[in-house]
């Protein structure tokens, strides 16, 4: 962006955007200005560049990014930090927003903050920049923010995924992870008035459904092949009753006081899609069954045999090493150890007579 102009305006002057994807799901106008600038001091760490702003004042060569829509300069990239300045340069807004600094603007800082650098272009031509600082760099959004810019950046500009992940520099498929999990996302909540506020984690892990996705099992399992999910809405009418288990299987909901089967990314997920590789797994999961009964049917008894034949001589070994240390005679680990030599006994005397 190098060879844009820098301008200044005074903080009066801009714009923050209600499309920043920081506010996502928030349905803000652009008229919204005093709902945004609260909504970003309460949940996106804004005191953090006040506390900077006071103590060195406003650095000049971070300049802010704006576009010009309906006659306002919308500033695209830097909205914190235009939140910052719009705080330290109005008390009366410190004093409506109970906002309470921990001393007051020096007149150089607030001397700093009377105009700001800004750069004007157009959100097609900034699409790059702001997508490779905050998907691919070090300013990074959460999951979903960074999904619903891809999806923007698609939806408005017609750039294909491969393109869009050239653009930011993506090397490792995450634009196209994050594209896929979030217009299933959308679906759903079209579709099946699913709710990521209703579910049982403190924040969304919306990073479930992207993950899940990746995985063969779960994609048959709603009848989505790879290169549906590149629709904005893949999934076939007729499975949205798939869709719709497995967005609580994932997630859970606090109003059905349905607990989700996946409790932690690995190895839960991991689980899952081994449960939905067959026929067993998937009826058990659909029933209602806890994710530990259909894995196990999934596997299918000789696994199952093998395992747990695997895992009984391992105890037996893990025995042996303290029996010297551990054991003193007690007569209920004597009793123990007679049922664990009968049933040995029978489980050879079975399999030899399989074999014959």
């Amino acid at each position: 962006m190098t060879d844009l102009d820098v301008i200044e305006r005074p903080p009066c002057a801009l714009y923050f955007d209600p499309e920043n994807p920081r506010l996502v799901d928030k349905s803000f106008a652009i008229e919204d200005q005093e709902k945004i600038l609260g909504w970003l001091w309460r949940n996106k760490s804004v005191n953090e560049l006040v506390d900077s702003i006071l103590a060195n004042g406003f650095w000049k060569h971070e300049e802010l990014f704006v576009i010009e829509e309906g006659g306002h300069l919308i500033v695209v990239e830097g909205n914190r930090r235009l939140a910052a300045v719009k705080i330290l340069s109005d008390p009366a807004l410190r004093k409506q927003l109970r906002i309470q600094l921990e001393s007051d603007p020096t007149q150089e800082v607030l001397d700093s903050i009377q105009t700001l650098p800004v750069i004007r272009a157009t959100r097609e031509r900034l699409w790059g920049f702001v997508g490779f600082k905050h998907i691919n760099g070090a300013q990074a959004w959460d999951s979903i923010a960074k999904a619903e810019y891809v999806f923007r950046v698609r939806r408005d500009f017609g750039l294909s995924l491969a393109k869009i992940a050239s653009g930011i520099g993506d090397r490792h498929e995450t634009v196209t992870r994050l594209y896929r999990g979030y217009v299933v996302l959308r679906q759903a909540q079209d579709e099946i008035n699913f709710d990521p506020n209703d579910t049982l984690h403190r924040r969304f892990p919306f990073s479930h459904l992207w993950t899940a996705l990746g995985y063969r099992s779960v994609r048959e399992y709603l009848s989505v092949g790879a290169a549906d999910l590149e629709n904005e809405a893949p999934v076939p009418h007729e499975r949205r009753g798939a869709l719709e288990h497995l967005m609580r299987w994932l997630f859970g909901s606090v109003s059905q006081e349905i607990e989700p089967k996946i409790r932690r990314q690995n190895p839960d997920l991991r689980h899952l899609a081994q449960a939905l590789s067959e026929p067993k797994g998937v009826a058990l999961l659909e029933d209602g069954n806890q994710l530990s009964v259909a894995l196990d049917a999934s596997r299918g008894d000789a696994r199952l045999f093998r395992a747990a034949l695997t895992r009984a001589e391992t105890s037996a070994k893990e025995s042996m090493r303290f029996v010297s240390t551990g054991f003193s005679g007690e007569e209920d680990l004597v009793e123990t150890a007679k049922k664990l030599v009968k049933l040995a006994k029978s489980l050879h005397r079975h399999m030899t007579s399989n074999e014959s």
